[in-house]
């Protein structure tokens, strides 16, 4: 303890001497609410829920697809916002820079790491996204599932996890960057984010229906090609893309926590084509349904 603050050390999340460690919020709850600082960088990605974050000075509002990055001895505390509906569930993702790169071995500041010579050939002019990367908002999906590839990884600890999570940990960097390189040119007006958030919503409660993108447009009062566009800048899917993958993450889920058949559970979240089914699964996975669950 120090100024009443806590200061988390390294050695209490890294196992191994690894210098990376991810959980998820509610696995530390100790944590969440608290002011703390601690001895390394961190990435946070909202999985669920609302919240206020409080870093140094500043605070922000995150929720749902947020990314915020804390570099070491930064004082912060996310505070979850109890009047959301959703209970508020974080990836919290935590290294050393020199797990990434040993030439920043005197470095706990995010911007110079993304500036060393892992990244600096593809962003040489980044410098200047420091305070800038404590909120990246709206990351697309694609971003999350990094997250969740890690976890499973950390979790699991098969023979050679830690490099795939090095290359994972690389892989975000990389795309937080471009998303912050892009940003000016392909920011969304409060109004399009709105748009965009219920497209996701009315898909997530109705994957399981036959949907059309056209449908769906009509429904709102927009062209197909309009909110085809706003939904792809905002998100980095098509519509029916991100609808495939809704409906493949409740396949894998059902295929592991039931015994229902393979043909019901596909009926039970919107493939009515068996044959195509089989092929979207098989391109998702690199299983079939059946090889898939005799794995897990």
């Amino acid at each position: 303890m120090s100024d009443n603050i806590v200061t988390l050390k390294k050695e209490y999340f890294f196992k191994q001497n690894n210098n990376v460690h991810i959980h998820i919020s509610n696995e530390c709850k100790e944590f969440v609410g608290v002011l703390h600082r601690h001895e390394f960088i961190e990435i946070v990605y909202i999985i669920s829920g609302r919240a206020k974050h409080i870093i140094g000075n500043n605070e922000y509002s995150v929720k749902k697809g947020d990314v915020s990055v804390i570099n070491a001895n930064e004082v912060h505390a996310f505070i979850a916002d109890t009047t959301c509906n959703e209970e508020f569930l974080a990836y919290d993702l935590m290294f050393t820079p020199e797990f990434l790169d040993n030439s920043c071995l005197s470095s706990d500041d995010f911007s110079l790491l993304a500036n060393s010579f892992l990244f600096y050939s593809i962003f040489p002019d980044e410098i200047g996204f420091k305070e800038r990367f404590n909120l990246i908002p709206n990351c697309n999906r694609e971003i999350g599932s990094i997250f969740e590839k890690i976890y499973d990884e950390y979790k699991n600890s098969k023979t050679g996890y830690v490099n795939l999570i090095r290359l994972y940990i690389a892989e975000i960097i990389i795309k937080l960057l471009r998303k912050l390189g892009n940003s000016e040119k392909n920011t969304l007006t409060d109004t399009q984010k709105h748009i965009v958030e219920a497209v996701i919503e009315y898909i997530e409660n109705n994957y399981s229906m036959k949907i059309k993108v056209d449908e769906i447009a009509s429904r709102m009062f927009f062209s197909k090609n309009y909110l085809s566009k706003i939904f792809k800048k905002e998100t980095g899917s098509s519509i029916h893309g991100f609808l495939t993958e809704i409906r493949i993450k409740e396949v894998l889920r059902l295929l592991t926590a039931t015994n229902d058949t393979i043909s019901d559970i596909a009926l039970s979240c919107g493939f009515t084509d068996m044959k195509s089914f089989y092929s979207i699964f098989k391109k998702y996975t690199g299983q079939t349904p059946k090889q898939y669950r005799d794995e897990v």
